[in-house]
């Protein structure tokens, strides 16, 4: 334990200021990302929508990071990379409100689709302004921190964002219970653009206006077509696996959830909130984990080990039965993703460095908006359950894939 302070005491007292105002800004949006994984599908079926509907308009939302992985590479290198997420960030506000707000089922698939572009910046530039902004041998620790704090966000929006929903819904009713607890995250929106707002800097204010757009796109394709041979295309298609897979569980949980076991959205979001703080712990301690055991084996070792608990989940036992599931699922599945966002940007060059993190957001959430349409049919046509076992066949494939790509890596690089 002491170790593992030591590493982050060291890596905060040189802490970029860009890197600092990024992480204020992840929280925040995390939350408006949390207030709409717990409530919007529960909010959707309220309304009196089925989880086939829900499966679109998340698969739309999700297609649209994908959609906005393109625009916000060409946008961040011509434009530069602050006012690129300043715009991403009033997208989302203006986006949110309108789907929470016009309940409109085509209205709300149009707006879901372009919130998810808008969710693209915050998502397509973290590694790049973590890793450019950061010294070599405190990568991993930034990554790390970037991923602990997301799952904080999540873990308060979890605890608070359900309890206050069902709160309110005693005066108006669950629906609006929802509504009014989605609006209030979406104005935490403010505080994240505030933040945005006072970024600097070379690596965040550079930007190439000599190329027109058509240039640009070419040259995003031109980086993307490096990516498509070798390691950083096996990977790539590890992600499609893991995308899809998530895809087809992850954002249909609360709805899993409260339908299954028939449980308040209170209940829903403490389940879901003691699932992340697993994630918290495991997120923090990797760094060191990954020193001792290196970090191929570490990342191996968490999915193998998340699979009987995917498992458990599929077969309802009871809330505390599933509340241990969801929470060794999530820590274990999603604890090294640090070590892979960083190993992924060491696998290509320098010059397609932000190419790769856009390639990276364009394949994961295209398989997963398919993997969330998947899902949100199988479960409205067969059960809640079926969708697992097709995830826990997408998990297996995708470690052996990724052993493939970094497995033959010497222990030095591994450290």
């Amino acid at each position: 334990m002491q170790s593992i302070l030591s590493d982050y005491l060291d890596y905060y007292k040189s802490v970029n200021r860009n890197v600092a105002r990024y992480f204020g800004i992840l929280i925040f949006v995390t939350i408006l990302n949390s207030a709409y994984n717990i409530l919007f599908g529960i909010y959707l079926k309220n309304l009196g929508f089925n989880e086939d509907v829900v499966g679109q308009v998340l698969s739309l939302k999700t297609l649209g990071i994908a959609i906005g992985a393109v625009p916000v590479a060409i946008f961040a290198k011509r434009l530069n990379q602050k006012m690129t997420l300043i715009s991403g960030l009033l997208v989302m506000a203006a986006c949110s409100l309108v789907m929470i707000n016009v309940p409109i089922i085509a209205l709300v698939n149009i707006f879901a689709l372009f919130f998810g572009i808008g969710n693209a910046t915050v998502m397509v530039l973290q590694a790049p302004i973590l890793y450019e902004n950061t010294e070599d041998v405190f990568r991993v620790t930034a990554f790390s921190t970037a991923f602990v704090l997301q799952n904080v966000g999540f873990v308060i929006g979890s605890l608070v964002l359900g309890h206050l929903s069902e709160s309110f819904s005693i005066f108006g009713g669950e629906a609006w219970g929802n509504r009014m607890v989605l609006n209030g995250a979406t104005f935490l929106i403010g505080f994240a653009l505030f933040l945005a707002f006072h970024l600097n800097g070379e690596q965040m204010l550079n930007a190439s206006h000599q190329e027109s757009i058509k240039e640009a796109f070419a040259g995003v394709l031109a980086g993307y077509q490096k990516l498509m041979m070798g390691k950083t295309f096996r990977y790539l298609i590890q992600v499609a696996l893991v995308g899809i897979g998530a895809g087809m569980i992850v954002p249909f949980f609360s709805i899993y959830l409260k339908y299954s076991l028939s449980i308040s959205d209170g209940t829903v979001g403490i389940i879901m909130a003691i699932s992340q703080v697993g994630t918290v712990l495991g997120g923090l301690i990797v760094p060191p984990l990954a020193k001792r055991l290196g970090r191929v084996n570490t990342v191996i070792a968490c999915q193998l080990l998340s699979i009987p608990f995917l498992i458990s989940i599929s077969l309802p036992q009871g809330i505390v039965i599933i509340t241990i599931s969801f929470f060794f699922r999530s820590s274990l599945m999603n604890m090294a993703s640090p070590i892979i966002n960083s190993m992924a940007m060491e696998i290509c060059s320098d010059d397609t460095r932000t190419f790769m993190s856009s390639m990276i957001s364009l394949v994961n959430n295209l398989f997963r908006a398919l993997g969330i349409f998947i899902g949100g049919y199988v479960m409205y046509h067969y059960s809640y359950n079926t969708p697992y076992y097709w995830t826990i066949l997408c998990y297996l494939i995708g470690t052996a894939i990724l052993y493939r790509v970094f497995g033959k890596r010497k222990a030095s690089s591994a450290n």
